[in-house]
């Protein structure tokens, strides 16, 4: 990797490759493998392309690429087919609208569609008393 970088040609590359080995002691082979991989070809953010990362930029860059390791490998939740409801007839549909929009005879029908509601029963018992 170190020679993929020309402004660090001074540098001691036997130090330079001992101070990544303790960096990344411990992290997977696929990941700094990753790592490795990104930085030379200059996919890393905020990476001064002209030098080889410090140790602990590379160490960090390996943690990443492990992390994403692990997250692809982790299994995958099934989305739960989607169970289709019957249809609403348009003309219930437009009898809600009237009736949330203070229609009496529409709560009177709704009433009398749906008896056990107790809602709309005390919907329709107040449109009939405003009535009288």
């Amino acid at each position: 990797m170190l020679s993929g970088f020309p402004a660090s040609t001074g540098t001691d590359p036997d130090m330079q490759i001992r101070a990544y080995l303790v960096a990344v002691e411990g992290l997977p082979a696929e990941a700094v493998w990753r790592a490795a991989k990104r930085f030379i070809s200059g996919q890393v953010r905020d990476h001064n392309r002209a030098f080889a990362p410090s140790s602990a930029s590379f160490a960090e860059e390996c943690r990443h690429q492990q992390a994403a390791i692990e997250a692809e490998r982790r299994p995958r939740l099934e989305a739960e087919p989607e169970v289709l409801q019957p249809k609403v007839p348009a003309y219930k549909m437009q009898l809600l609208k009237a009736a949330a929009n203070g229609s009496r005879n529409a709560k009177r029908e709704l009433a009398r569609m749906f008896p056990d509601n107790p809602i709309i029963a005390r919907a329709a018992r107040d449109a009939q008393e405003a009535t009288k």
